[in-house]
């Protein structure tokens, strides 16, 4: 899948998105860095099992995501330091 902001997202992420409407309007409404690192953040999952539990918890994620700046939580995004 490709966003509507051209980011390449994998085929089981996509299928996650694409399972849940709420998640996928949520996504899509991210800017491309943010949806960079979420495609990123699943992509370094470490193994079979991690890469299926963030896939499991995606949806959740991104519809609970809010933008904030690095300096108030000490990150440049909520899912750098998971």
């Amino acid at each position: 899948m490709i966003t509507d902001k051209g980011v390449a997202v994998p085929d089981d992420m996509a299928s996650v998105l694409e399972g849940d409407a709420a998640a996928l309007t949520a996504f899509q409404a991210l800017r491309p860095d943010d949806q960079r690192i979420y495609v990123e953040w699943v992509g370094k999952s470490s193994g079979v099992q991690e890469r299926a539990d963030r896939l499991a918890g995606l949806a959740e994620h991104v519809q609970a995501y809010q933008r904030r700046p690095a300096e108030e939580h000490g990150s440049p995004h909520p899912l750098s330091d998971v």
